[in-house]
């Protein structure tokens, strides 16, 4: 009869229905004080029972102060969430308190699910299904082509002298250029990195900026940005900022059978070009194509694209965000910085203008050759300015910016008429000390502190992370040690955190927008027989199959036991002798119809009908 029915719905109907048979099944097994249910739960005795293991879900909730397993089947989306998302979530999810961590966890559900929807249609083309089971692939063949074209630059690429590409000291170096023979396999290479970025720069566009895109635009929607510019440019009318939107829109208005342009086109445009993420990968494709459209040096463009390394490595992600972590302390140290710097050039101007250089003077025959050829005599305080900053920068001291044998001890020397010059010599000492101490010594080190106290509190911060995922229950916060005490063969927490506690598993998806009704109807209530989660919305509640109400057989047996007992004591209380309250008596039915007049259109019935 089963079978019957499950064919009479259809092969979509069917695997519904068998989805919701084993759910029940495995429900009552629960129950079953013999384990004779529990014991048929085997691939004997159920037809592809790993299939239906996978999609029905186990979720461990609490009801009235006891545990309760929910049974579910897993909805089809959910398999396209990709491992990417996965980990950004657990990763940056707020784990301030268990609270805090499952309130910010249930609110990234809408833009998990649409993320989730959106792939879903990707794979109902051929093509992009494609596209996205060879995303990983393709990402990898970029960064390795990346290497190879670089190491044949490095190994192939030089100057040519002469026709010859070994060049002598005394020759001309004419073109640079990639020896014969390796020129064909770097232009290939060059080739197959432009399909590539093109191809990658396409695909974000649509599988991760379209859904970018809809989330900002609704998270601006509740919240508008901060920069009045930014909020003027994304502005949008009531009803295009609306999640029905394109529900509601149906064909877009066109003039001459050009579809117009409408201003959410022109903010998703926006929205678009505000990823930085995207726009790193329209550079690298940019100098791809330089690289190939460029003869001779545009494969120094080709330089770019290792900067793949990033992406593929946790440890240099954790660089670039120690230093873009704090931008503000980093930017006001270095502006006090060039302020120092500028400050130390004006005094330079006025007192050494011409004792500055950038190197020493070279030295020919034992004797310093004059004039020296690496001056840097100060004109202006934009000169001397540049040449602290070099000198300061490389090198830490302005001590070798100053030539020493222009400046003397002497106090009296012939020809300085001014006084101030006798004590150049100290002021020379003097500038050169206060530099090193105020910029080399404590602004340098102010900057460089920064950068490594924030690597090193990302640092402390990830193996925080990393010892909350593998240490602790991310829904109901136990230890680890708990489940591994109590379960037998030590691996009670990846049973539990898989099975009971899995936390995507807790995550049922939030339905989609639909177009706005004529009319708003009243709520459904929820039917009796159903056994939901509690904690949960209406819309929350309608992903959730409905569970049929199972009464809680130890419950069941204890309330029966105390009323069993209440009825013993109460006819021991009438049988002792003494008693107040007497026998008890039956009341007349005239005061019984008396109190209840509905009684009265209730004929009377014998035992026998």
């Amino acid at each position: 009869m089963l079978a019957a029915a499950a064919l009479a719905a259809g092969a979509e109907g069917a695997i519904t229905f068998v989805r919701r048979y084993y759910i029940t099944y495995i429900t009552l097994a629960r129950f079953d004080p013999s384990g004779r249910m529990s014991r048929r739960c085997t691939p004997e005795h159920i037809l592809d029972l790993e299939t239906l293991s996978r999609k029905v879900g186990i979720i461990e909730i609490a009801r009235n102060g006891k545990l309760e397993k929910a049974y579910f089947t897993i909805p089809a989306v959910c398999q396209f969430l990709s491992k990417r998302s996965k980990q950004e979530l657990v990763l940056n999810v707020n784990r301030t308190n268990l609270q805090m961590q499952l309130t910010d966890f249930t609110s990234r559900f809408d833009t998990l699910y649409q993320e989730m929807r959106h792939t879903q249609k990707l794979t109902e083309s051929p093509l992009l299904s494609f596209f996205r089971r060879s995303l990983d692939v393709r990402e990898k063949a970029f960064f390795v082509n990346a290497i190879l074209m670089n190491l044949v630059m490095l190994v192939f690429y030089s100057y040519e002298c002469d026709g010859s590409f070994i060049c002598g000291d005394a020759e001309d170096l004419m073109t640079a250029r990639v020896k014969p023979g390796w020129k064909e396999l770097l232009d290939g290479l060059i080739c197959l990195q432009c399909a590539l970025a093109l191809t990658r720069l396409w695909w974000y566009a649509i599988e991760r900026g379209v859904p970018l895109v809809n989330q900002r635009i609704q998270q601006h929607r509740a919240k508008p940005p901060t920069s009045p510019l930014f909020a003027w440019l994304v502005q949008l009318p009531e009803e295009q900022s609306d999640p029905t939107f394109r529900h509601r829109l149906g064909r877009r208005p066109a003039w001459c059978g050009v579809p117009v342009p409408m201003r959410i086109d022109f903010v998703r445009v926006v929205y678009m070009l505000s990823d930085l993420r995207f726009w790193g990968i329209t550079l690298q494709a940019a100098f791809s194509l330089m690289a190939l459209l460029i003869p001779g040096d545009g494969a120094m463009f080709l330089l770019i694209q290792l900067l793949e390394v990033f992406n593929h490595s946790l440890v240099l992600q954790n660089v670039i965000r120690s230093i873009t972590s704090r931008p503000n302390a980093l930017l006001q140290t270095g502006g006090m910085a060039l302020i120092m710097y500028y400050f130390f050039g004006a005094i330079g101007f006025v007192l050494f203008p011409d004792v500055f250089q950038l190197e020493r003077a070279d030295v020919m025959g034992g004797r310093k050759q004059e004039p020296n050829n690496n001056s840097a005599r100060c004109t202006s305080i934009w000169k001397c300015t540049l040449v602290v900053l070099d000198i300061g920068m490389r090198k830490g001291d302005l001590g070798e910016a100053i030539a020493d044998d222009k400046l003397t001890w002497k106090v009296d020397v012939p020809g300085m008429e001014n006084e101030s010059d006798r004590y150049l010599m100290l002021y020379k000492m003097a500038y050169t000390f206060f530099f090193y101490v105020m910029v080399t010594t404590i602004l340098m080190n102010i900057i460089f502190g920064i950068i490594i106290d924030t690597f090193a509190e990302l640092r402390e911060r990830k193996e925080q992370t990393e010892s909350l995922i593998t240490g602790k229950c991310f829904i109901c916060g136990v230890e680890r040690y708990v489940f591994d005490q109590v379960s037998g063969g030590g691996n009670g927490f990846e049973t539990h955190v898989e099975q009971d506690h899995n936390m995507w598993k807790c995550a049922p998806p939030a339905r989609p927008a639909q177009p706005p009704p004529t009319h708003t109807p009243a709520p459904p209530a929820p039917p009796p027989h159903a056994s939901l989660p509690t904690g949960l919305t209406r819309e929350r509640r309608a992903q959730l199959p409905l569970l049929p109400r199972v009464p809680d057989g130890a419950r069941l047996r204890g309330v029966l036991r105390r009323r069993v007992v209440r009825l013993r004591k109460d006819a021991a209380a009438r049988k002792a002798p003494g008693n107040a309250r007497g026998p008890r008596t039956r009341p007349p039915r005239a005061a019984v119809l008396a109190a209840f007049p509905a009684a009265r259109a209730q004929p009377r019935r014998c035992a026998g009908g």
